[in-house]
């Protein structure tokens, strides 16, 4: 009995100690990292990483938009090598601590790197058992990625978590596309779909999020403005609020300005007797009178009507701008126009895949039908009037 006691005692003593993470280490012996920024170098890429200093910054700051001053809470290493690998393993002669990749709020890759193709460069970063899928990806338009890394904010003590809400705020906008790693990676992976990522761009002091770089196959060829990544934010279904301003009937140089508060995309492929394919792009928009610039109404109705058809006129003409762009100049179906067709014309999708972007894509008719309804005009009927 005293040996199968002392047998359970040590059985357990065991199981306690080989509990929890075999491999865990304390944040102590890490360097946070926040931002990661990859551009090319001739032959060679130079990989930046931010690097929080954990004396300066709480764990509740470290994602929050913490007032600056004082001393930078991070710091900016730089190395250059032949891989994305031997670059992080580099930066190990730079700082004290090993560096932990899963912390990335951010991952810029900048122009250069993305016109030369992207697709071997996340290799490691898809592949190192660190990496955190849900970090979000960036192109840093007309800069390089260590800029970006580089830029000081003076709304947040943390830059990578400022980048990281800013793509947010204006991705529920419809200005820019939110896209984490490993949907980037799916999008790469895609037939029948080009890869879009959002884009960041130096202004004064600071950076602003708007726009999107689109891709074919796996090679930045251009850029959409804010205005044609709504259109496609309509077509994709990523809208969640976004404010439209629409010139009012009579006075064309006042503007009114109308907020979203819904907005779904319906689309219907059909294949024409003669082998080419038509596409019917449904929107539905509903959203709320939010100002209304110097104008005097006298009938309610009659005003909602007309802020309802120029709404359906401009969201249209979002919609067309970035379909006609990604057609003529990029010859880029990013919106995935070549997944439905396979999902409703395999046998034809067969027959057209190889040369889908380059010849049959850019000639495709796409017909954009918008059915808009105005909610809400505001606590008031009317203007102020100034007697």
């Amino acid at each position: 009995m005293a040996r199968k006691l002392a047998v359970l005692i040590l059985m357990a003593a065991v199981m306690i100690n080989c509990t929890g993470c075999w491999n865990n280490r304390d944040l102590t012996e890490l360097s946070i990292l926040t931002a990661l920024g990859i551009d090319k170098k001739g032959d060679k890429i130079e990989v930046t990483a931010q690097i929080i200093k954990p004396t300066d910054v709480s764990s509740s700051g470290a994602g929050s938009a913490g007032g600056g001053g004082g001393k930078k809470s991070y710091v900016v290493v730089s190395h250059v090598d032949k891989t994305i690998f031997a670059a992080l393993r580099g930066m190990l002669s730079k700082v004290n601590r090993k560096i932990f990749y899963s912390s990335s709020q951010v991952i810029v890759i900048s122009e250069e790197l993305a016109r030369s193709g992207v697709q071997d460069y996340i290799d490691f970063i898809l592949r190192d058992h660190e990496t955190q899928f849900k970090s979000l990806v960036i192109v840093a338009k007309g800069t390089s990625a260590k800029e970006i890394v580089q830029q000081e904010y003076e709304l947040s003590k943390v830059p990578g978590a400022f980048i990281r809400d800013t793509i947010k705020n204006s991705d529920a906008r419809g200005f820019t596309k939110e896209i984490n790693l490993l949907e980037m990676a799916r999008e790469l992976a895609s037939e029948g779909r080009e890869l879009s990522i959002g884009t960041i761009l130096k202004e004064d002091k600071s950076t602003i999020t708007e726009g999107l770089a689109i891709f074919h196959n796996d090679k930045l060829t251009g850029y959409f403005d804010k205005y044609e990544t709504r259109g496609y934010c309509f077509i994709t279904n990523r809208i969640k609020s976004s404010i439209i301003e629409v010139p009012h009937n009579e006075k064309p140089e006042k503007l009114i300005g109308v907020e979203l508060m819904k907005s779904s995309a319906k689309l219907k492929v059909g294949l024409s007797t003669d082998k080419k394919i038509e596409i019917t792009i449904k929107l539905k928009v509903s959203g709320n009178i939010g100002e209304q610039q110097a104008i005097q109404e006298k009938n309610i109705l009659d005003f909602c009507r007309c802020t309802r058809e120029n709404l359906e006129k401009a969201i249209k003409k979002d919609c067309e701008n970035a379909i006609k762009k990604s057609q003529q100049e990029f010859k880029s179906d990013i919106f995935g126009f070549g997944m439905h067709v396979f999902d409703e014309y395999p046998d034809y999708w067969k027959s057209v895949s190889d040369k889908w972007n380059d010849d049959i894509y850019p000639n495709i008719k796409v017909k954009v039908e918008v059915e808009a309804k105005i909610l809400r005009t505001g606590l008031i009927s009317k203007n102020i009037q100034i007697k």
